[in-house]
């Protein structure tokens, strides 16, 4: 740089620093600045809200059915009850419906007629079927008793002529036996006869002799002995033989009659055998009318079965078109709009001779006994209420105040970020009318007492709030203060004494200690009662 630029910029440098010296040396002018003196402390919060008499409830009525709108008997401010007819639909084809539906129940309850008498006389058939197979059964058993009994006389028999047969051959053992005793006994006949012949020889010898004296009378009588024991001897062995003979003639006679017997039980065998062969036969017989007689149990039974199911069917036809019946009944009587509530019509959207859809409203009807108070509130003001509190209306259309509780409160807030809050009217003392403008003054007791400042005052100082002092000559002093509550337009403050004058505007243009000219405040915003 050369000496003479140098020189330039010392002067220039020079002349700047003198400027500020000179700047320095002005005095500040004195503004005039907005101020507002705290008032009383307050210890209660007292909050009020602009909004409209509304009814707790509106009702919504429609049809339940489709169709042309042919008559409407109320009109927007009417007072309705309940049942009162508010509107009218075509209803040429719903009765139409009903006409035809009642005629398809009593056909099919005809048939349901013709079909239950026809199950009847199955069943009834059926029963018949059924004492025919218990006879049928019982002949089997009938039979069957036969078939046993006729067996059992067979074995009987049977037994008999084995027996029989055991008698002839024991009958012959006796023949044979008896035989041969006998011809033993007539062997013994002869020997005896022999015997005493030649006794009675020797006798009649010796007894000649004896006469002639030849012989002596011991020896005739030792004779005479021989014969009298020949002859006892004789007549013994013949009377074995005779008897021996009765036994042959008592054991052929035997055998003759077992002889006879067999034959009788063999022809009786014959007809046992007979008697059985019938009795299966019966038996086979009685079993083939019991299978019989259940093919047409089986068969009357799934007779029965089909007509049961017809019905059924006839019956359930008759609930389907019983239903549609009731359907149609009720699609006509929902041609007539009634209404369920009691009130005062707010809006009629829709005109005679327009045709309306299922769930159109046609009127709209509130309760004019149960009215409330709707008012909107802030993002910040909605937190100090809640359902339940406790609220003071007052109409501006009446002098009188009522009591208020906060019924509910919206959930979402609006398009403006407002909350939709709905407050009870506790027994009001005169005509209200939906519409009229009320307020609602919500009052809350505070932990401390507070001040009322203007949200403009508000100034913050290293993140911590405060205010603008302004002293009694004028000058302001920063003093910092607690923030209890934000309000609409306004802050619940503590920390400052009564009487106190703060820089309610401007508050970022002002610095400590500066003079300024106190202004009143002019802005909208103003503590409750003011």
């Amino acid at each position: 740089m050369s000496i003479k630029s140098w020189l330039v910029l010392s002067l220039s440098l020079a002349m700047l620093s003198a400027c500020k010296e000179k700047e320095v040396e002005q005095p500040e002018p004195t503004r005039p600045a907005q101020v507002w003196r705290v008032q009383a402390q307050i210890s209660e919060q007292v909050d009020t809200y602009s909004g409209e008499v509304q009814p707790h409830k509106v009702t919504s009525l429609s049809f339940r059915v489709a169709g042309k709108v042919v008559g409407r008997s109320v009109e927007i401010g009417e007072t309705v009850k309940v049942g009162q007819v508010l509107a009218q639909l075509d209803n040429e084809d719903a009765e139409l419906s009903v006409k035809q539906t009642e005629s398809n129940l009593d056909a099919a309850k005809s048939s349901l007629q013709t079909s239950q008498a026809n199950l009847l006389a199955l069943q009834n058939n059926v029963t018949a079927s059924q004492g025919a197979v218990s006879s049928a059964r019982g002949n089997v058993e009938a039979a069957r008793g036969r078939l046993s009994t006729a067996q059992g006389n067979l074995i009987a028999m049977q037994t008999g002529l084995e027996s029989a047969q055991a008698g002839v051959e024991s009958a012959q053992a006796g023949v044979a036996s008896a035989r041969a005793t006998y011809e033993s006994a007539r062997a013994a006949v002869g020997s005896a006869q022999a015997e005493l012949k030649n006794a009675q020889l020797e006798y009649n010898r010796s007894a000649k002799l004896n006469q002639q004296g030849y012989l002596s009378t011991t020896i005739l009588d030792q004779h005479r002995q021989r014969v009298t024991a020949a002859q006892a001897s004789y007549k013994s062995v013949y009377a074995n033989a005779q008897a021996a003979l009765a036994q042959v003639n008592a054991a052929q006679t035997k055998i003759k009659t077992a002889q006879t017997q067999i034959k009788t039980t063999q022809a009786q065998i014959k007809a046992a055998e007979g008697d059985v062969s019938a009795a299966r036969a019966s038996v086979v017989a009685a079993e083939g009318q019991v299978k019989t007689a259940e093919a047409q149990v089986e068969s009357a039974q799934a007779q029965a079965d089909a007509a049961r199911g017809q019905v059924g069917s006839a019956q359930a036809q008759i609930n389907t078109i019983t239903e549609q019946t009731k359907l149609a009944k009720n699609q006509s009587r929902y041609t007539e709009l009634t209404s369920t509530v009691s009130g005062i019509v707010t809006g009629t959207p829709v005109e005679i001779g327009q045709v309306v859809g299922v769930g159109q409203t046609i009127v709209n009807i509130a309760n004019s006994k149960d009215l409330e108070v709707q008012i909107k509130l802030s993002e910040q003001a909605i937190k100090l209420v809640q359902v339940g509190t406790p609220a003071k209306i007052k109409l501006w259309a009446v002098s009188d105040t009522f009591e208020g509780m906060v019924a509910e409160i919206a959930p979402l807030a609006d398009a403006n970020r407002l909350w939709l809050v709905k407050v009870t009217i506790k027994n009001p003392s005169v005509d209200l009318r939906l519409g009229m403008t009320a307020t609602v003054t919500f009052s809350k007791s505070l932990p401390k007492t507070v001040s009322w400042l203007p949200a403009t005052a508000l100034f913050q100082s290293d993140q911590q709030p405060a205010v603008w002092i302004v002293s009694a000559d004028n000058k302001t002093e920063l003093k910092p203060i607690e923030i209890e509550n934000y309000l609409d337009g306004g802050l619940l403050v503590s920390g400052l004494d009564e009487g106190l004058t703060v820089v309610a505007a401007g508050v970022n243009r002002i610095h400590q200690g500066q003079d300024i000219i106190p202004t009143p405040y002019t802005g909208q915003a103003r503590p409750i009662g003011q």
